[in-house]
């Protein structure tokens, strides 16, 4: 009797522990602690690129200058143009007997820049023939808009440039028979046009800085561009040398154009504002660079399929692994360091951007670089609420499964701002067609629950 009590003892403990292992299987299925209820993961819901034309995008009043321009072989020539107007110093009857030295143009780099700083840039400086204004009813200059410019060029110059090191600034020559009529202005006390802000705007509309195709490299400055008049004086004993700058005015009226060229790349028809391209046509590839134009976008066309899986109960977690093609980045045509997801539907405008679940945080894409096979390169996002919305839509208006309307919603992938309109760090994404390691996944943690 007692050894029969022994084994029934042995024989439930043996029972419980069977029944409450999870079942060892395959990827892509994983058990709970009951045969009604599994955690399924899958990856096999396509994420689906395209490649999208921005038409027009704010510039003014970011803080920075862009100079220069650069080849890309996939982005196309992109070349930049800086608009600002100036204010003039203090006006004082101390220029009497002075004597005109040299005008310049001081610029302040801030450390970005993009392309090859190995050769020189070339920058030109022009003094605009229109005043700087807004048209009526608009308060933001876009990457679209310019102002003409007199004939000529005040200033001019090609610089070697270590952005990172040694170089703070730059410092360009202006013509001396502006200076001189400058200074001359300052000694007649009757002469009014440097005498306040709107008298000088009237008579010194601004300038433009702009460069040539030689130059091959995009710079940063900060927006604390100076001209500096500088003069000298008779003094007791030696000339004194003084200087007064003419500062930056409006810092909405500080603008940069920005152009590009893409008739040599892949992208050539990417030309009309509403251009949308699919992965399919780009060599199973989707562009993104925001500053020249360019976006990525990402929908997911198969995913109301989901609710049509035998038991489907709900979703779990999404998370979305974006991965740059193979050779499309190095050191030279360098990631952006953070990307934000965009909400956006059949305009393709932007929504609002995607955070982290619990946080009020925007995902940035946690970006792992791998330089040396890129196997592991990859930005990785959690859309778990994304996706969740998605399907609450679907199930909430009945949308037909078999003409998904998931087509019309999607995410941008766009970089970080200011970065995302000054900077041109650029992206390639690879889709479901690229070998295994450089597609761009989505994974599905979902419920399933057997009815008893």
């Amino acid at each position: 009797m007692r050894l029969k009590r022994v084994l029934y003892f042995f024989s439930i403990i043996f029972l419980s522990i069977t029944a409450c292992q999870k079942v060892d299987i395959q990827y892509g299925t994983q058990v709970l602690d009951n045969q009604y209820t599994q955690v399924i993961s899958i990856d096999t819901f396509t994420a689906s690129l395209a490649t999208i034309n921005i038409d027009s995008f704010p510039t003014s009043g970011t803080g920075v200058t862009l100079l220069g321009g650069y080849f890309d072989t996939s982005f196309g020539r992109i070349d930049t143009r800086c608009y600002f107007d100036l204010n003039p110093p203090t006006y004082a009857k101390v220029y009497d007997s002075t004597r005109f030295d040299s005008l310049r143009l001081i610029l302040r780099l801030n450390r970005n820049y993009y392309g090859d700083t190995t050769q020189p840039i070339h920058i030109d400086v022009s003094q605009l023939s229109q005043q700087i204004l807004f048209p009526l009813n608009v308060y933001t200059f876009y990457n679209v808009d310019q102002f003409p410019v007199k004939p000529g060029f005040i200033g001019k110059g090609d610089f070697l440039v270590h952005p990172t090191y040694y170089t703070d600034s730059i410092t360009i020559s202006l013509a001396d028979t502006l200076g001189q009529t400058l200074l001359k202005k300052l000694k007649n006390p009757l002469d009014l046009d440097l005498q306040n802000n709107d008298n000088f705007l009237h008579y010194f509309n601004g300038l433009c800085l702009s460069s040539n195709k030689s130059t091959n490299l995009i710079l940063n400055c900060k927006d604390s561009a100076i001209m500096r008049l500088s003069y000298s004086k008779p003094g007791p004993d030696t000339l004194e040398h003084h200087h007064i700058d003419f500062t930056l005015s409006n810092r909405q009226h500080h603008f940069n154009h920005i152009d590009v060229d893409r008739s040599k790349t892949a992208l050539k028809n990417l030309s009309h504002y509403d251009s949308i391209i699919p992965s399919s046509q780009l060599n199973n590839r989707a562009y993104s660079q925001y500053a020249s134009g360019v976006m990525t976008k990402i929908t997911f066309p198969t995913i109301y399929n989901l609710l049509k899986i035998p038991y489907y109960s709900k979703i779990l977690s999404a998370q979305l692994k974006v991965v740059p093609v193979r050779g499309s980045y190095d050191t030279y045509y360098f990631l952006p360091p953070s990307l934000n997801l965009f909400t956006t539907n059949l305009t393709n405008s932007l929504g609002g951007a995607l955070t982290s679940p619990g946080t009020n945080s925007a995902e940035t894409g946690n970006l792992i670089l791998d330089y040396i096979t890129g196997d592991n390169t990859a930005y990785t996002y959690d859309v778990s609420n994304y996706i969740k919305s998605l399907i609450t839509n679907a199930q909430a208006y009945s949308y037909s499964l078999t003409n998904s309307p998931a087509n019309n919603y999607g995410l941008l992938l766009v970089p970080s701002s200011p970065a995302s309109i000054t900077q041109f760090s650029r992206v390639i994404v690879g889709d479901k067609n690229q070998p295994q390691n450089f597609r761009t996944l989505l994974q599905i943690n979902y419920l399933t629950v057997q009815p008893q």
